[in-house]
């Protein structure tokens, strides 16, 4: 799936391999201890670049429903655009 942030990079996305929901779960939980053992994690399994992974542990919501940005409190996608202020919010409910 390709993903863009007006906020991140207005003009090209990035393209986020297909998780389960045990792995989507497992990178939660390391982004909750440490942001820099997502990014590892991702680079080292799914083969992605340093760029791509950061772009992705930056979006991962560290509550569901919730946006990192603005602390907007309606989100109901697993990818969603916050309505409020534009953000791309990973959106996992696990």
């Amino acid at each position: 799936m390709n993903v863009k942030c007006k906020n991140c990079l207005p003009k090209e996305g990035i393209e986020v391999p297909e998780l389960s929901p045990s792995e989507k779960k497992k990178l939660l939980e390391l982004t909750l201890q440490s942001p820099i053992y997502s990014v590892k994690y991702l680079v080292d399994i799914y083969g992605l670049s340093h760029l791509e992974a950061k772009y992705i542990v930056a979006h991962v919501n560290r509550t569901y429903g919730l946006c990192n940005r603005c602390n907007f409190d309606k989100l109901d996608k697993e990818y969603m655009v916050c309505p409020k202020c534009g953000s791309l919010n990973f959106n996992w409910e696990c």
